[in-house]
């Protein structure tokens, strides 16, 4: 502790005095082509701003920061038009869905929580986490000695809110209300154009476990709530709760499901394709069960819903 406390001070010494040399670090690039908090709210961003973050902390916030740390986050970053200096990242693999914005961008060790070393080594100017549970890795004293540390929310299910909340922090409110309207245009026009295309269907998204059981997300449950509270899919009697497992018993319960959408991805259960109670399922036979890319569908913000409306939308409404 003696050393990173040592290394901490002398960070904030070398930030205090020296800005510029944030911008040299390789393969860190500065977040964005214009300054985080440029836009249409240039009179919030002209100077520094004290906020009071979801801990109760006042967090001088920097008139523009440059190099932003904001773990898991990086989605409506991204929406924003702003690039971290680092991405969040697990066991070294990024949110592949992001990659087209963020590719070579430094992914973040997130086992454990971010740790205040590994921060310190990308000398950001403002560090925001969505809630306290990513500050396992280290106290929040140890990175507010690092860099401005704000924590958005208690609530990380309010995942408009996080949108919102990021916006005023960054000086981005306009383009977060943007964001969240263009979102919301794109979520009716698809839910009105499966209703004149294929009406009132059910579906379920299902996570494969192992042999004997498998998963079922909810209308709370990140792809299941834009599946039921944004799209309109009528739930199935068999499902309860929000992200509950199920024995392969209960596949059976499951003739009235009209679209079946499988988590897939790297290190996914495959469904139980073997089983006769799933050869039998009125989905399995019509040809009605599609691959659901865990990297968006389990995930809920604005790019990810956006993607899960594009693959229900190629897969549905042909």
């Amino acid at each position: 502790m003696l050393a990173l406390s040592g290394l901490l001070l002398s960070a904030s010494l070398a930030l205090a005095g020296c800005g510029s040399a944030a911008d040299s670090k390789a393969g860190a690039p500065a977040s964005g082509g214009t300054p985080a908090a440029a836009g249409t709210d240039k009179q919030a961003a002209a100077a520094p701003r004290t906020l009071k973050d979801a801990l109760g902390n006042q967090v001088q916030i920097p008139a523009q920061p440059k190099r932003i740390i904001a773990p898991f986050l990086e989605d409506p970053l991204t929406a924003l038009g702003i690039k971290p200096v680092a991405q969040w990242s697990m066991q070294g693999n990024p949110q592949q869905y992001l990659q087209n914005e963020l590719k070579g961008i430094p992914s973040l060790n997130m086992t454990g929580g971010m740790k205040p070393e590994e921060t310190l080594s990308y000398t950001p100017d403002l560090i925001i986490f969505p809630d306290a549970s990513y500050l396992k890795g280290g106290a929040y004293e140890n990175f507010a000695k690092i860099a401005p540390t704000f924590v958005l929310s208690t609530d990380t299910k309010d995942w408009r809110g996080l949108v919102v909340k990021l916006g005023e922090v960054l000086g981005k409110k306009n383009e977060a209300e943007q964001a969240l309207q263009k979102h919301d245009r794109k979520l009716a026009d698809a839910k009105e154009k499966l209703r004149s295309t294929v009406g009132e269907k059910t579906a379920v998204l299902l996570q494969g476990s192992n042999e004997k059981n498998f998963k079922l997300f909810g209308p709370e449950f990140y792809g299941g709530a834009v599946l039921y509270q944004g799209l309109g899919f009528k739930q199935p009697k068999v499902l309860k709760g929000d992200y509950e497992t199920y024995s392969l018993e209960t596949l059976a319960e499951m003739q009235d499901v009209d679209y079946i959408f499988v988590l897939s991805g790297p290190g996914r259960a495959k469904p139980p394709e073997d089983n006769s109670l799933w050869k039998n399922l009125p989905a399995v036979k019509q040809g009605h069960v599609f691959e659901a890319d865990s990297g968006h569908w389990f995930n809920q913000n604005v790019i990810a819903n956006g993607l899960i409306v594009e693959d229900v939308l190629r897969y549905v409404a042909k």
